[in-house]
């Protein structure tokens, strides 16, 4: 019997992700990567058996030229298969995509106005759509927000300390991101019934962000108008002095441009150490006293730790602090490092709990038991996230 299906894309710098849903049930996950040299591929499917295979792709960015040949092949796509909608996780600074948008002629037409600002997010979400149009011809595509859940934020954590005149002229403000990963978080912890008060998300992966949660909706974060604000991450600064990147302009003499994306993509945890953007390898290569991935691994602890102190004191307390995303679910060490001088807060992790596997969609208490804070680890599920909102969306229209 033919299904109806939604399709969820989900680009990054790094990596092309991709998933299949049908009545909200995943039925694959599908992940572009580099790895020795060439573009390979897993299939993950719903009894956990990943398939790998060569993508046989010169270039990440045509992944979703390979989307329904790879499915077919693994027999998860069949001929009478249909893709309803498909759904597109959007990065984009402005107002107009803080709300969930139809990829129509009018917001493909603010997204190629906003592309000058952030041309590294961007220009790939405007490539991404011509792709999956030809791939999917007459399909509908929704550009899921990764900043809609901060549209909650109060003034003072939307503003940035310009004239505000200035800040509405020219839409400048605070817009957040890694949305859809603290909503995922969110509702995971209300299904458990362990939603507090005053939540803070740490989102730890190839980005990074801490995320001041009251009552279930985004009061503070540490990323602002672009992903670059905040913490410093695999390959981004995060936060730096204008003054400082000018000079970094004028000394290397490069445009523009050219500097986005070394503060972008060639800083962080990979400028630093100059060796890798992996904390895997980083922790290896520690062990042997590698100095500048000890560096590396320092200042990334020290900027999680400032950050979640910031989020604390935005909500005047802490009632507990989750740890997300790639590096958040998968590193015992990590978590260990960056709770280390978080007692202060009430917040110390259960050793042997922390370094117990995390069980997928697992709300797991890492924390030691009768402490003021709860620790716990949550993986988020951005892929359901915009699957759903996608859905929802087409079905309501």
């Amino acid at each position: 019997m033919a299904k109806k299906l939604v399709l969820v894309s989900n680009p990054g710098s790094a990596s092309r992700k991709y998933a299949l849903y049908e009545n909200d049930a995943l039925v694959a996950g599908l992940h572009f990567e580099h790895r020795d040299g060439r573009i390979i591929y897993t299939v993950s499917v719903s009894d956990n058996s990943d398939i790998t295979n060569d993508a046989e792709l010169s270039n990440l960015a045509f992944a979703a030229t390979k989307v329904v040949n790879i499915l077919r092949t693994n027999g998860l796509f069949s001929d009478g298969d249909k893709v309803g909608c498909i759904g597109l996780r959007i990065v984009a600074p402005s107002t107009f995509f803080q709300t969930h948008r139809l990829l129509n002629k009018t917001s493909m037409d603010h997204l190629k106005e906003l592309e000058p600002r952030a041309s590294l997010h961007i220009s790939g979400t405007l490539q991404e759509t011509e792709l999956l149009r030809d791939a999917f011809p007459g399909v509908p595509i929704w550009g899921i927000s990764d900043s809609a859940f901060h549209s909650t934020k109060p003034l003072i954590s939307h503003s940035y300390a310009i004239s505000q005149r200035i800040a509405e002229e020219h839409d400048i403000w605070r817009f957040g991101y890694h949305g859809l990963s603290v909503g995922s978080v969110v509702k995971k912890l209300k299904a458990a019934d362990k939603l507090p008060k005053r939540l803070i998300v740490c989102h730890l992966g190839s980005g990074a962000s801490v995320t001041a949660v009251l009552d279930g909706k985004s009061y503070n974060t540490t990323m602002g108008y672009s992903p670059l604000e905040g913490l410093m991450m695999s390959t981004r600064t995060g936060n730096i002095d204008p003054a400082a990147t000018e000079a970094i302009r004028n000394g290397l003499n490069i445009t523009e441009d050219k500097l986005q994306i070394l503060l972008n993509t060639r800083s962080g945890l990979l400028g630093v150490s100059g060796l890798s953007d992996d904390v895997r390898e980083l922790l290896e290569l520690e062990k042997s006293n590698n100095i500048d991935a000890k560096l590396a691994l320092e200042m990334y602890i020290d900027r999680a730790q400032q950050g979640i102190g910031q989020m604390v004191a935005a909500l005047g307390g802490v009632d507990s602090l989750v740890f997300t995303g790639t590096i958040g679910v998968r590193s015992p060490e990590l978590r260990k490092r960056v709770a280390s001088k978080l007692l202060y807060l009430g917040l110390t992790l259960d050793s042997k709990e922390n370094h117990a596997g995390i069980i997928k969609d697992e709300v797991a208490n890492i924390g030691r038991k009768n402490h003021p804070a709860e620790v716990l680890v949550v993986p988020c599920d951005e892929a359901y996230e915009i699957a759903h909102s996608a859905s929802h969306l087409e079905n309501n229209r």
